[in-house]
C-alpha cells in the first residue's frame, strides 16, 4: 500500500494548494507527495513540501488521514506552519522539477483565498468538504479519518 503525506498550510487568509495539469487533467491538491519506503509521514512532510515549494515546516499537526484511490491508499493530511520565506516555487532539483521540463506533467503551487477554496476543482472532494468545514469550526485535535 502506497502512502503520501501533505500539507494545509495558511498565511494571511490564503491556503497553499497544488496547481496539476497532469497530461491535460486539471485539479488542484495540497502540497505534498508520497512516502518513501523508509520515511515516516512526518519526514516525507519536511521533504516534499521543501521540494514542492522551497518552504521549511516549523511545525505541523496530523488533522486528517484520508484513504484515496490509486496510486495512494492512505494520505496524511497535516496542518503546517512555517518558517519566514521568499516566494514559493518547484525546486529544480526536485521530481516536480524535472516534470514541469518535460511538460508533461505541470505542478505549480499557488496560494488561494480561504473562502475560494469550495471553487476549485480539487481531487479529492471529501477532504476538500472537510478542510472547509475545519476552516469555520477549527481543525481537529486528534485525526479524523476521512
Amino acid at each position: 500500500m502506497r502512502k503520501a503525506a501533505r500539507a494545509i498550510i495558511i498565511e494571511s487568509g490564503k491556503m497553499l494548494v497544488m496547481y496539476r495539469n497532469k497530461h491535460g487533467s486539471e485539479y488542484f491538491t495540497l502540497v505534498g507527495g508520497r512516502l518513501n519506503d523508509d520515511e515516516t509521514p512526518e519526514q516525507a512532510l519536511v521533504r516534499e513540501i521543501r521540494e514542492e515549494t522551497g518552504l521549511q515546516i516549523t511545525n505541523y499537526q496530523l488533522v486528517f488521514i484520508e484513504e484515496h484511490a490509486e496510486p495512494y491508499n492512505e494520505q496524511y493530511i497535516f496542518l503546517c506552519e512555517v518558517a519566514p520565506h521568499e516566494p514559493i516555487a518547484v525546486q529544480n532539483s526536485s521530481e516536480e522539477g524535472t516534470m514541469n521540463r518535460m511538460g508533461m506533467n505541470i505542478h505549480t503551487p499557488r496560494w488561494v483565498d480561504v473562502d475560494a477554496l469550495h471553487t476549485l476543482a480539487f481531487r479529492t472532494p471529501q477532504l476538500q468538504t472537510a478542510m472547509i468545514s475545519a476552516l469555520k469550526k477549527g481543525f481537529p485535535s486528534q485525526p479524523v479519518k476521512l
